[in-house]
């Protein structure tokens, strides 16, 4: 008898921890395209070049490799999280998390050297 209650609880405790673990790592995924779509497109545009309201607001053109390589991720992330000029800020409404995931996208938009 209790041998069983032993293995019972072995059991109990092992599904426990599969279904941490199990949920921790599905929770981790950011759809950063959802949040591009919902926080910055109508600005940016869907290609990242700005839409015709977004250039009369000054945003950059996310598909110039010029600013991509003159901006770093922290600049990003500041501008981001704090806003800048008529841009509002968005750390009040997307995690840290997200903001860098945000900035890993806008990277997308870099276009590729050719050689």
């Amino acid at each position: 008898m209790k041998k069983k209650v032993i293995y019972g609880l072995v059991v109990l405790f092992f599904f426990s921890v599969v279904q941490f673990n199990a949920s921790n790592a599905f929770a981790g995924k950011i759809n950063y395209k959802k949040i591009f779509e919902n926080n910055c497109r109508k600005c940016h545009g869907k290609d990242g070049k700005g839409t015709k309201r977004g250039k009369g607001l000054g945003v950059p053109d996310f598909t110039d490799g010029d600013w991509q390589d003159a901006t770093t991720d922290k600049q990003m992330i500041t501008t981001i999280t704090n806003g800048k000029k008529r841009m509002p800020k968005q750390g009040h409404k997307l995690s840290p998390e997200e903001i860098k995931a945000m900035v890993k996208y806008i990277r997308f938009f870099k276009p590729k050297k050719r050689h």
